[in-house]
């Protein structure tokens, strides 16, 4: 009997109903989610109504013969969401992960106006589609995958209610960059990425599977930094003619930043488990024959902090950036930051900055772990740091 096409044939998400359909090979099928059994029986197809909306589940089908399991597909995705953030398209962008013995599948919703998605597999371009959804059959069971999903749009067709405000103020800003350069703060990008263990061990049935390992220790570190050493001001009628940048490339421990924020959380600790520290660095200015003209700190008031969530085994937060130049009247660099961390494992980050300076995302997992990249971003240039223009939006979570 043929097993090796065990496989979700479609997935239907509707406003209080998640519904998917499997290949049918005869016998019995298990459904469950997050390992507690919510079906049992001979169609292949499911319907779950009892959900939380925008909540994350991991579901398991498993094919039963003769009452031995014969095959293992692992689903996971995201209740349908009752309400959205114009700020950020992604936060609750349904996102849909399929694994089985013969596909990788992963399927999003639509992003209004992106007319092309790039697919990159452990930073590989697999491919471009223009439908949003993508599946990988050439791939190995006993190796983890990071999955990346690239898109952009016109500022044009932003979501967000201030898109003429936004083009106004590009407008304004150019009026100091060179005149090649004016057009790409049009631009919004998307970048959606999926961290996907080992297929082997998703493939495992439910009570097979050992109890997962906790994770207690968290650490989220967001760094912004300016790649050259001296950055010219494009206003060139400021006698403050240069900057000093920090003269680096993308690395989790360099001493050398505009801000850096550090989040620790710790689920040992019942009376204080997570903590926020905030750093700003020097503000560096010099004349037009190169000499130091001014030095000064800005402020960490612009940078907030708050937990969004906090009960067992969850904690979530939310994470805002402002922080200007203490020098001169120039943009702030923007960001925000919205994460769920648990305490079996997953994580679901999600944010959106400005597309300057340089943006660098880490995230230790464990204690005694290294720092693992969640997002980085080079800078294009200094007319993206202007108000609201051309966001990069992103999001980053794993399927374990």
């Amino acid at each position: 009997m043929a097993t090796s096409k065990f496989e979700i044939q479609s997935v239907e998400h509707r406003h209080d109903v998640i519904e998917f359909t499997w290949t049918d090979l005869g016998g019995i099928y298990l459904v469950y989610r997050d390992g507690r059994l919510l079906y049992e029986g001979n169609t292949a197809k499911f319907r779950d109504g009892h959900f939380k909306h925008a909540k994350m589940y991991h579901y398991t089908i498993e094919h039963v013969v003769n009452d031995k399991v014969v095959a293992v597909i692992a689903l996971q995705t995201t209740g349908f969401a009752e309400e959205r953030n114009a700020k950020n398209p992604l936060q609750f962008l349904v996102m849909t992960t399929i694994v089985a013995k013969t596909q990788i599948v992963l399927s999003w919703e639509e992003i209004k106006d992106v007319k092309e998605y790039q697919v990159y597999r452990n930073g590989t371009l697999l491919g471009k589609v223009q439908k949003n959804a993508y599946i990988d059959r050439e791939f190995s069971l006993e190796e983890s995958y990071t999955y990346k999903i690239c898109s952009k749009r016109p500022l044009a067709k932003s979501e967000e209610k201030l898109s003429k405000g936004k083009a106004t103020a590009a407008k304004i800003y150019s009026l100091f960059i060179p005149a090649n350069e004016r057009r790409k703060p049009t631009i919004e990008r998307f970048t959606v990425t999926k961290v996907i263990a080992n297929p082997r061990s998703l493939l495992v049935p439910v009570l097979e599977k050992r109890k997962p390992e906790t994770i207690d220790d968290w650490q989220v570190r967001y760094t912004t930094f300016l790649r050259e050493s001296l950055i010219k001001n494009p206003n060139r009628l400021s006698s403050k003619q240069f900057f000093q940048g920090d003269g680096r490339d993308f690395h989790p421990t360099d001493a050398h930043y505009r801000t850096r924020v550090d989040i620790e959380l710790n689920y040992g600790n019942p009376t204080f488990p997570i903590k926020c520290t905030r750093d700003v660095g020097e503000t560096v200015a010099f004349n037009r024959l190169g000499r130091i003209q001014d030095k000064e700190t800005a402020g960490e008031d612009g940078i907030a902090f708050e937990k969004s969530i906090h009960q067992q085994g969850e904690v979530g937060f939310l994470l805002t950036h402002a922080v200007k130049n203490p020098l001169v009247k120039a943009p702030s660099i923007d960001y925000e930051v919205r994460a769920v961390l648990c305490r079996n494992g997953l994580f679901d980050m999600t944010g959106y900055h400005d597309q300057a300076p340089h943006h660098e995302i880490y995230l230790i997992r464990g204690m005694g772990s290294a720092w693992a990249p969640v997002h980085l971003a080079e800078s294009e240039g200094l007319a993206w740091m202007s108000g609201l223009i051309g966001w990069h939006y992103w999001r980053y979570s794993n399927f374990e």
